[in-house]
């Protein structure tokens, strides 16, 4: 009786959670083994990967109970051959020549040159992953990023006379908002400059706030703040004063939660007499912490 009890005991508590989970099938082929599915009559609720996703039912062809298993993904694929014959099943593999197929009969190798169906080069192996639009925002995480950046510019106007091109490179903090997708940090960057009649040092801080939309997708952010440049030449001269920055281009999210930007960014040093404008290309690489 104890014996039954330890076992009825342990299956309660230990028992992977993996057996109350099923299998999420999209109309797009793309399919998910997922844990704590919750049904509501427009959409479901469910945990993958330890984020909490909703998905509406109409972009679901089914739901099955009966499919367990750990956190995974996987994409059914269907291919009609040379001689008329058309596969069904689970893609598991990518070749160079040949594509290894799960189906209800076994497994099944199919050569590239009997595919009539799609382009063999289209054909992607890698698991899907549920879309990012579905995220819950609950589920999010705000996280601290700290890195490093270099960057390049060409001046406008009077300046592009007396320095014409300043290069650089500094440091950033910043950290994930509330809202998907929107980010804000500050900066602190060094440049450099040589002229025909002497050298520009320039340090600036900025705090900024952004926005990308996407683990590959465009940017874009603003910002303000202050700058200090000195002068050398003929005599030493040097001042400080107030920034706006705007900055474009593109951005990638890594796996392991890293963020890459390249970027073309616009800063105007705002002073009397002439502004200290440049534009120019910029590189970062901020890593969560």
């Amino acid at each position: 009786m104890l014996k039954k009890f330890s076992f009825v005991f342990y299956g309660i508590f230990f028992f992977p959670s993996y057996l109350f989970a099923s299998e999420i099938l999209f109309k797009t082929g793309e399919a998910f083994i997922a844990e704590e599915v919750s049904e509501e009559p427009e959409y479901i609720l469910l945990s993958w990967k330890e984020k909490k996703y909703k998905i509406p039912r109409l972009e679901l062809q089914r739901i099955d109970p009966r499919k367990k298993g750990p956190d995974s993904s996987y994409r059914y694929s269907e291919f009609k051959l040379t001689d008329g014959t058309q596969l069904k099943g689970i893609l598991i593999e990518k070749k160079e020549n040949k594509l290894i197929l799960k189906t209800e009969l076994g497994f099944v190798e199919l050569d590239r040159y009997k595919i009539l169906s799609h382009n063999f080069e289209d054909i992607s192996s890698k698991p899907p992953i549920i879309p990012e639009k579905y995220l819950l925002e609950t589920s999010k995480q705000r996280e601290w990023r700290i890195g490093l950046l270099a960057a390049g510019y060409y001046s406008w106007g009077p300046w592009s006379q007396a320095f014409p091109i300043t290069y650089g490179g500094g440091a950033f903090l910043e950290r994930d908002a509330d809202s998907k997708f929107w980010f804000y940090g500050i900066s602190s960057e060094a440049s450099v400059g040589k002229g025909k009649n002497g050298n520009l040092s320039v340090w600036s801080q900025s705090l900024y706030l952004g926005k990308y939309y996407g683990y590959s997708s465009p940017y874009w952010l603003v910002g303000a703040g202050l700058s200090n440049w000195t002068r050398t030449g003929d005599e030493k001269l040097s001042a400080t004063n107030p920034d706006l920055i705007f900055e474009f281009g593109w951005n990638w999210q890594t796996e392991i939660r890293s963020s890459i930007r390249i970027g073309i960014r616009s800063q105007c040093s705002i002073e009397e007499g002439s502004n200290f404008c440049r534009s120019g290309l910029r590189f970062s690489w901020g890593f969560a912490i």
